[in-house]
């Protein structure tokens, strides 16, 4: 007997694209055996199977359940055909990404987000992030994690995010809240590198272009220079307040100079000039020996008033360099000392020998300053030799000097060389010799091995020598070569040697009228360095002559130092 069929069959197919069968049995059945129903329902299922898109195997085994279970009857066919639903359900695209966040950085934005809940089916390939409000999209790996860069730094944005799997993309994540790109900020900090002061670290957006902050940090004894990224000055430089463009983080060191300070030296009421001495800070070192002259005043000191009311220095004092200041020259008036003898052209020393001639005398003196205003047309000279005694066997005279005039107001130098007697008797003027106020002279007339009688006049401003030597040539030649080119010759002259050896002021002779022309006012010549051939010997004041012209005493030795004296010019 045949058993029963169910009363109710159902089975469906639901998935996207797959078809619901339903079918009810006792609206399509009752009027058949169960045997027709069998057979009907297994040419319903095969029907039913060709017109489902099911891969083909799947087919099969569906087909092969649905035949087993009508067959034997133990099954309904609703049974089979829920117990298959799930066996053929269809894959899709991934659901939207979850917990999607969002960081702003420079001129870009980083997404996070996590995986979708359900991926479709299939691996999901990567991430697609589009861009609000500009609408453009970012491809993005399947790490979860995105940066978007090319942003606009000050706009606001948001992002959504989608899966996309090999079916294509699934649904947009919600708008992530909105942020806004901003540039990083950057720090320049300034160091004083040693200086002293304080400077606040300079803030600037990045890639921004501004000026560095003005220079406040200072230092003793040094000038700021400019800005450095290493302290040693080896990297890369910048000026003060320089335009820059900052692009990271830096410290930048204070760059100094060493100050250099000028000592200016003021005469004071003197007459000369003196260059300014100029010295590193913190150096210590010698004021510049005193040049400066003033007639019938001794020089005392340096003082840094005028009036010796500041900080005083003696002459060629140590110091120690830290600021530029300005010394006056001081000045003490000069107690003349009375002069054992008088002459009506010359003042000055002359140092007798009673047995033994001299054959060397020497000394040192600077170029005086003449006073043109108060003597427009005088004329002085200053010279050393030896002979001219009239108490000695022999006053033949050789010497060399410089000597000044006053031309229109102007002062005018030349250097020159004498014998007397002579036929005729011999002074000479050395040409391409210049000789300028202030320059130091060191003289000397003296005997030379060969026996020859030699005067030497050299400039040591100028590095120049001029030379006569008896019995051969004069001329003038650099001092550091010890030669000289010939100006003249000295073959028809010889000199004998004197017993007296002097360092003289004279007012010259008119060459025309053989009379004595104008004496100009030098203010003051110190002699120094004296030297003679003799072993002992010194200054004494018997030994002093006055210039005295009708009863005006015009020039007289002042004082005397340790290795020269003084003479100042006294006259009206």
């Amino acid at each position: 007997m045949a058993s029963a069929p169910p009363t109710t069959w159902r089975s469906v197919f639901v998935d996207y694209s797959y078809v619901t069968y339903l079918y009810h049995a006792p609206h399509s059945f009752a009027p058949r055996t169960w045997a027709t129903i069998q057979q009907r329902l297994i040419i319903e299922i095969v029907v039913r199977l060709q017109t489902v898109s099911l891969p083909s195997l799947t087919r099969v085994r569906i087909w092969w359940r649905a035949l087993l279970a009508v067959l034997v009857g133990s099954l309904g066919v609703a049974t089979f055909f829920s117990v298959s639903a799930s066996a053929t359900q269809s894959r899709t695209t991934p659901t939207a990404p979850n917990h999607v966040t969002v960081k702003a950085g420079n001129a870009s934005a980083v997404i996070q987000f996590q995986a979708p809940t359900s991926n479709g089916g299939y691996k999901v390939s990567y991430y697609r992030v589009e861009t609000y409000p500009t609408r453009q999209l970012h491809r993005c790996t399947t790490t979860a994690t995105c940066e978007i860069r090319g942003l606009a730094n000050g706009a606001t944005y948001s992002f959504a995010v989608a899966a996309i799997n090999k079916l294509g993309a699934g649904p947009y994540s919600a708008p992530t809240k909105k942020v806004t790109p901003r540039a990083p900020l950057v720090r320049a900090t300034f160091n004083a590198n040693g200086g002293s002061g304080t400077m606040a670290p300079e803030v600037k957006k990045y890639d921004t272009i501004a000026n560095l902050s003005a220079n406040t940090f200072t230092l003793n004894g040094y000038t700021f220079s400019g800005w450095n990224t290493a302290a040693n000055g080896s990297g890369t430089s910048f000026s003060n307040a320089q335009r820059v463009r900052f692009k990271g983080n830096s410290t930048l060191y204070a760059q100094w100079t060493i100050n250099a300070y000028t000592i200016t030296f003021s005469a004071n009421g003197g007459s000369g000039t003196m260059a300014p001495q100029i010295e590193n800070y913190d150096v210590s070192a010698n004021l510049s020996t005193n040049t400066f002259t003033l007639s019938g005043y001794t020089f005392s000191g340096w003082n840094t008033a005028a009036n010796g009311s500041g900080t005083s220095f003696s002459d060629a004092q140590l110091v120690t360099f830290t600021v530029s200041i300005t010394l006056y020259a001081q000045w003490t008036p000069a107690t003349p000392v009375p002069a054992a003898h008088q002459s009506t052209n010359w003042a000055g020393y002359v140092v007798p020998s009673s047995s033994a001639i001299f054959t060397d005398a020497e000394g040192n003196w600077v170029v005086p300053t003449l006073n043109c205003a108060d003597t427009p047309n005088g004329q002085m000279a200053v010279w050393l030799g030896t002979g001219g005694s009239t108490g000695a066997s022999s006053d033949s005279l050789l010497q060399t000097g410089t000597s000044a005039s006053c031309v229109n107001g102007a002062q005018q130098n030349y250097a020159w060389w004498e014998i007397v007697p002579a036929t005729p008797n011999q002074e000479q003027t050395f040409s391409n010799f210049s000789v300028s106020p202030g320059d130091q002279i060191d003289a000397a007339v003296f005997q030379t091995s060969s026996g020859a009688w030699e005067t030497r006049l050299r400039d040591v401003n100028t590095g120049l020598s001029a030379y006569m030597i008896t019995g051969q040539s004069w001329g003038v030649g650099p001092t550091s070569s010890g030669t000289f080119s010939i100006q003249g010759s000295a073959a028809g002259f010889s000199y004998a040697g004197a017993y007296s050896a002097e360092w003289i002021i004279e007012d010259e002779t008119n060459s025309a009228t053989q009379g004595l022309v104008p004496f100009a006012n030098f203010g003051s010549v110190t002699f120094s360095n004296l030297a003679t051939s003799l072993t002992t010997w010194s200054l004494n004041q018997s030994e002093t002559w006055a210039m005295v012209q009708n009863g005006v005493t015009l020039a007289t030795p002042t004082t005397t130092t340790t290795d020269g004296f003084s003479v100042g010019y006294t006259g009206p």
